[in-house]
């Protein structure tokens, strides 16, 4: 969290409990429904975060991958061709890796 989101955050509770110092219910209300929202509004920019960086890991393996299967394709060497496989192999995990925390999360 941000020094500044931590201010707005300590400022509407000060509010609030003035609010309910001073008895006005209705200020109240409308205080934690803008901290309710602030709360909703910071857990979808962090879910949008977290899926834009998973996505970008995935396509980083994929272009990975590609070259991977180029560099397969065009390669006669049996000890090259083993160690791009066994690369191909540990990319294939991570991703794996990296679909399963994708479904853990959204």
């Amino acid at each position: 969290m941000t020094p500044e989101e931590t201010q707005w955050i300590n400022d509407h509770l000060d509010l609030y409990n003035y609010a309910k110092q001073i008895g006005d219910q209705e200020w109240q209300k409308e205080l934690n429904r803008s901290l309710a929202g602030w709360k909703e509004q910071s857990s979808q920019q962090a879910l949008s975060m977290k899926a834009a960086e998973l996505w970008r890991k995935f396509d980083v393996i994929n272009r990975r991958m590609l070259d991977l299967y180029r560099q397969l394709r065009d390669s006669d060497d049996a000890s090259d061709l083993k160690t791009l496989r066994e690369e191909v192999w540990l990319l294939k995990l991570q991703r794996v890796e990296l679909s399963r925390q994708f479904k853990e999360s959204f």
